[in-house]
């Protein structure tokens, strides 16, 4: 079989079985871990106003939360037209529109000029792109001082080639990174790191598992999608949790600022 590509593993059955396992931020934790990446930001001193590229912001939901959270203006990077348009509605039905903007574009080649953010932001997508491509395109369009916010899945040092090929095949992660391959990266690409926190114990609470009409919901499933389709996601599952249950693999926080004159 060969490697799933973001755009199918977020294709229709994709996405009712993210949404199902985590809900509409479309990462572990939901608008919680949202919460809680925007207090470790504003402590580091994420100011209110001005402009954040958020990174692969997929519904739109943690965009949301931030240009209300921060009273600014939010550019949200996303390649899938899908997500720009279920992402543009709910900005409209919620009176954001005209600060939570949407641009279709590849994170690895952001459409805006240098030193033009005030912010950068992302929640568990850099896993589906090349990490040190994002990270020099968000270090070109930050200002000096600007502060990166993200939470990201993580490789442990002892995750094997062989856990790395069925996540490409299974997940669309092209690679993980490990916590210090990520420092370095920031350090190489003028980042002062101020939090680099290993946070996978978050996730043994972070599960949606188990609701009550979960036998229900995957009859449906297989209904709409078949029995293959329900297999190559439930396996997708089991590899990840054994992944994190045996510690080859991890979820962390990093908050870095740009260095530079202010």
């Amino acid at each position: 079989m060969t490697d799933r590509t973001v755009g199918e593993f977020y294709d229709e059955p994709g996405m009712e079985w993210s949404l199902r396992s985590v809900g509409p931020h479309l990462h572990p934790g939901s608008e919680e871990a949202t919460v809680k990446l925007a207090a470790r930001a504003a402590a580091a001193g994420l100011a209110p106003g001005g402009v954040i590229v958020d990174i692969a912001s997929a519904l739109g939901s943690p965009a949301r939360f931030i240009a209300r959270r921060f009273g600014c203006s939010v550019v949200c990077i996303d390649m899938d037209l899908r997500m720009h348009t279920a992402a543009m509605t709910a900005n409209r039905r919620q009176g954001l529109n005209r600060i939570v903007q949407p641009v279709l574009a590849r994170t690895e080649h952001l459409p805006l000029a240098n030193s033009s953010c005030d912010g950068a932001w992302s929640q568990d997508a850099l896993c589906h792109m090349e990490k040190a491509a994002v990270l020099r395109e968000v270090a070109r369009v930050l200002k000096p001082g600007a502060i990166l916010a993200f939470t990201d899945f993580i490789a442990r040092p002892s995750i094997r080639s062989l856990d790395l090929a069925e996540l490409r095949r299974t997940w669309a992660f092209p690679s993980l990174f490990t916590i210090p391959k990520y420092v370095s990266e920031l350090d190489a690409n003028g980042f002062e790191v101020l939090l680099a926190e290993d946070r996978t114990f978050d996730l043994a609470t972070q599960g949606r598992s188990g609701l009550p009409d979960e036998e229900f919901w995957w009859r449906q499933f297989v209904e709409d999608w078949g029995q293959q389709e329900a297999d190559a996601r439930l396996e997708a599952g089991r590899i990840w949790q054994s992944l994190l249950q045996t510690g080859r693999a991890g979820y962390a926080m990093f908050i870095a600022r740009r260095i530079g004159d202010q």
